[in-house]
């Protein structure tokens, strides 16, 4: 799955539309689903994976796999938005009651419920708004675009350590899994968790120590404390693609004033 992201991000039909465009088209539809209602998120979540599994022909399974990450997050944190604890007096809107006593009351509200519908709908929005971009563009030249609208070098850095990072993880985590299943170390409940505290206390030694070689690999090719991008030819933006962007911005806008103003 790591190395996956980065074959179709170079081989996909979007990667000769220039990076600029689509880090824009990124950053607004972004904002958009940053601050708007829960319909234009969803309207933006479900036409993204549309737009990314019929037209960019991006594997569901894949997608789905991506996917799970934020929403493993996301149920984690659940217990947290949904859980109200308040004294018995001062309950209001409950929807569930969980434990009740003489001076206590833990339950679920009927406003945790919707702040908690309103977190996951933003943030699934905005990350597959993220994930489109890094699976339609491949990431050197999402750093060219970075470098010509002149972010710090020093941020830059930080973003090629950051993402060689994350698929140096990602491969531990696979490897350290695929020795787990050939030991049968999955066999029951009990087991599984043995191996899971395994595979935690193992992976990040891991992942440093090959963090470590690539490093020294790195610097043996002559790595000076920066990076370098040398400049790119200037494409131009196709027309077709633009319109289709614009109009789904404006349409987007006018759901989110038609519930703003219902």
């Amino acid at each position: 799955m790591n190395l996956q992201l980065d074959t179709i991000s170079y081989k996909n039909r979007f990667r000769n539309i220039p990076a600029s465009f689509k880090i824009g088209a990124s950053f607004f539809v972004g904002l958009i689903a940053f601050i708007s209602h829960v319909q234009v998120q969803l309207s933006i979540f479900f036409s993204t994976v549309i737009f990314l599994v019929l037209v960019a022909k991006i594997q569901f399974r894949f997608l789905c796999q991506w996917l799970f990450v934020p929403c493993l997050f996301l149920v984690a944190s659940l217990p947290a938005l949904l859980i109200n604890i308040s004294p018995t007096a001062l309950e209001f809107d409950e929807l569930i009651s969980i434990i009740r006593t003489s001076e206590w009351h833990v339950y679920i509200s009927i406003s945790s419920l919707v702040s908690a519908l309103e977190v996951m709908t933003r943030s699934l929005s905005v990350f597959i708004c993220v994930f489109a971009l890094f699976v339609t563009t491949p990431f050197h030249q999402i750093l060219h675009v970075f470098h010509k609208i002149g972010v710090p070098q020093v941020v830059l850095d930080i973003f090629v350590s950051m993402y060689r990072f994350i698929f140096i993880f990602l491969q531990s985590i696979s490897e350290m899994h695929q020795v787990v299943l050939s030991r049968q170390g999955n066999l029951t409940w009990k087991r599984t968790l043995h191996s899971a505290g395994l595979v935690l206390f193992q992976l990040f030694f891991k992942t440093f120590e090959k963090y470590k070689k690539m490093s020294l690999v790195i610097e043996s090719r002559g790595f000076s404390d920066r990076l370098f991008f040398p400049d790119r030819r200037v494409k131009l933006i196709p027309w077709k693609e633009m319109c289709y962007v614009f109009v789904f911005i404006i349409l987007l806008i006018a759901l989110e004033w038609w519930c703003r103003n219902r």
